[in-house]
């Protein structure tokens, strides 16, 4: 959904999702635990979310995706730090005082 706020053709289908999801659960790496598993189920389909995602941007926006899908994985996996996320977005400039 970020993607399309920069250009409204950065739209992507649930089939796509579903297309793309089926694949990573084909081509994983199997594994007889769970964990194991789900973990190379995970690791696959963000490896080829990435591709092909990277495959139909522009360049200039490819490094913009990149940043985006990292800080989304850190936030999901609650390893990313709100106060320094702030203020890389901001700066270090108080959103509540403006200059």
């Amino acid at each position: 959904a970020a993607l399309a706020n920069i250009d409204p053709m950065y739209q992507y289908s649930l089939p796509f999702f579903v297309g793309l999801y089926t694949v990573s659960i084909e081509k994983a790496t199997p594994a007889s635990e769970l964990q194991a598993r789900l973990t190379n189920l995970q690791d696959f389909f963000m490896y080829a979310l990435y591709q092909n995602i990277c495959r139909s941007l522009f360049e200039v926006h490819k490094i913009l995706f990149s940043f985006l899908l990292t800080t989304r994985v850190l936030l999901a996996e609650d390893k990313l730090d709100m106060g320094q996320f702030r203020f890389l977005l901001t700066g270090g400039v108080s959103m509540e005082d403006p200059p």
